[in-house]
């Protein structure tokens, strides 16, 4: 149900921006009043509280977010660090943690004559964000606004690892406001991505595998290397055996096909889009009839190159997902209707393809790791071979930090995609919000039937929707919409969203194969693998 949010006072252009932004995220319109009428108002948004404002907040009944006006606050030190308390308001992932940020230098403190209110975040002690409860509906008072959204900006360009402090607790205030607290979040998921990595031998570059293994068991990480279709023409066993024997630690996925400049973003006609699909599905099927491995159907796109088109196309092709960063995307689409708030959602759905997000690897990403987790996002770090020059001390630094955080499920990203969902359980129906177009559910004990949501469908009869029961047989069962689905606990059941249209893994090799791309790759693969002979010979003064 549409939430109704009262603004109590002035808002520039800039804030309205963002306001009709994070109107497309959450269930909720802004409408401002002259006077603090609570008709059919659901809470109070105060973008410069004055003391009379807070004499309002503190008898309203409705949840209330109210800035203090500058004249008001109080000094507190230039500190680049945030300390949040370990409120129960806050999610858990930010409980009792302390977040370094450049934005909280300038930030000022609350003042001293605030009364019966409980810190929720600080800065040198002092605090910034606090919350009074009222008969159970939290105020919160906070001392630095909103931020101003640019004409053609997107949401993710204010809320990233160096922005996002200023937007986050109005982000958990409308979350909260709007949010069904009996549906249970999909679980932490995480792994590190390495794009380029291949079978040939048990190194790639500053890849050692076996040694990334026996350093994942004691750390507690899974790598998921995005591997070149183009690459498959050979492999070396050993390596295919240490890929086999450490599932839980080592994985593939798909990179593009021939890696060539922007081969997902350019402009093909469909015939030309489907060939090049053609050859990756048909490439990386050959890599697992020949090896026994499992490759996930999800597409990391070579340098982040992606088009609205070929994320169609993948679709009907019977790619399960893509993982690609925000801002490629943008780069890319960058008149896309949806850019605006692409990034902010568990996942997104982009012309029928599950897009999950994915962000730099590097010693500093723990701001961004923190945001996915918020936005209930898969963690997925993305680096190259050369990431890992110093050797695997960054992996362990960052998956200490992922693992800090809370019961952490480390998997491959076809176990990510597929177990990325929400649910919820009443009597003995569980109702099950797909975040991706193919999940595998568990059924607890004591469900006899589950019933899907999918919010993106706005006509459920024109996307189809087929289910099985993993272990009994491969035959679909199409689904009528609002019919529930009869389970039994203990089982498995696999539910996909609009099936693939085409089946582009067939055993016979398609034409159009051409020799330059090869011997591109064939070089740039050198490069890579002769990068630590470089190091060795031409170490990098300190």
């Amino acid at each position: 149900m549409m939430k109704t949010v009262g603004i109590g006072g002035p808002i520039g252009v800039g804030h309205r921006r963002l306001l009709n932004s994070l109107c497309r995220i959450f269930e909720v319109r802004f409408e401002e009043y002259a006077f603090k009428s609570k008709t059919n108002i659901d809470a109070w948004f105060f973008p410069e509280a004055t003391t009379d404002d807070l004499l309002f907040v503190a008898g309203a009944d409705q949840p209330c977010y109210a800035i203090l006006r500058e004249e008001h606050l109080a000094r507190c030190g230039e500190f680049p660090v945030v300390e949040f308390s370990r409120s129960l308001f806050l999610p858990p992932v930010l409980r009792g943690l302390q977040v370094r940020t450049n934005e909280a230098v300038e930030i000022r403190a609350l003042p001293k004559w605030l009364e019966q209110i409980t810190i929720t975040a600080a800065k040198g002690g002092s605090p910034i964000w606090a919350t009074r409860e009222n008969n159970g509906v939290f105020h919160h008072i906070v001392s630095f606004p909103i931020p101003e959204m640019n004409d053609g900006q997107a949401l993710f360009q204010i809320f990233h690892e160096d922005l996002f402090l200023r937007l986050l607790p109005f982000l958990l205030f409308l979350s909260n406001l709007t949010r069904d607290k009996h549906w249970e979040p999909p679980p932490l998921q995480a792994c590190f991505m390495l794009d380029d990595p291949n079978l040939h031998w048990p190194t790639y570059g500053f890849v050692d595998f076996p040694k990334m293994v026996r350093h994942a068991k004691l750390h507690n990480y899974h790598v998921a290397c995005a591997t070149i279709p183009l690459d498959a023409w050979f492999v070396h066993r050993p390596t295919v055996s240490l890929f086999q024997e450490h599932r839980d630690y080592l994985s593939l996925l798909v990179h593009g096909n021939d890696h060539v400049g922007q081969e997902l973003a350019r402009s093909y006609s469909g015939n030309q889009a489907s060939l090049v699909l053609r050859v990756a599905l048909w490439r990386i099927g050959e890599l697992e009839r020949n090896t026994g491995l499992d490759v996930s159907r999800v597409m990391a796109p070579p340098h982040g190159a992606f088009s609205e088109f070929m994320l169609g196309e993948m679709a009907r092709a019977g790619f399960e997902a893509a993982c690609v960063s925000s801002g490629s995307l943008r780069h890319y689409n960058s008149h896309a209707e949806w850019i605006e708030t692409v990034g902010m959602r568990p996942s997104e759905i982009i012309s029928g393809l599950t897009i999950i997000p994915r962000f730099r690897l590097s010693a500093k990403c723990q701001n961004s790791i923190l945001i996915a987790a918020l936005l209930h996002q898969p963690i997925i770090p993305v680096g190259h071979h050369h990431d890992l020059s110093e050797g695997l001390d960054l992996l362990s630094k960052l998956s200490g930090f992922v693992n800090s955080l809370g019961a952490v499920q480390w998997k491959n990203m076809r176990e990510i995609s597929r177990s990325h969902f929400a649910r919820k359980l009443e009597g003995r129906t569980l109702h099950v919000e797909m975040l991706t177009k193919r999940i595998a559910v568990h059924v607890p004990e004591g469900v006899n039937s589950i019933r899907i949501v999918r919010a993106w469908v706005k006509e459920p009869a024109a996307e189809p929707l087929e289910w099985r029961t993993l272990g009994e047989n491969l035959q679909w069962t199409i689904q009528q919409p609002e019919e529930l689905i009869t389970v039994e606990p203990g089982r498995v059941v696999e539910i996909v969203s609009n099936p693939a249209s085409s089946n582009l893994n067939g055993k016979d090799p398609p034409a159009g194969l051409h020799p330059w791309p090869f011997l591109r790759r064939q070089l740039s693969e050198a490069r890579d693998r002769i990068a630590p002979l470089r190091n060795w010979f031409f170490p990098r003064q300190i």
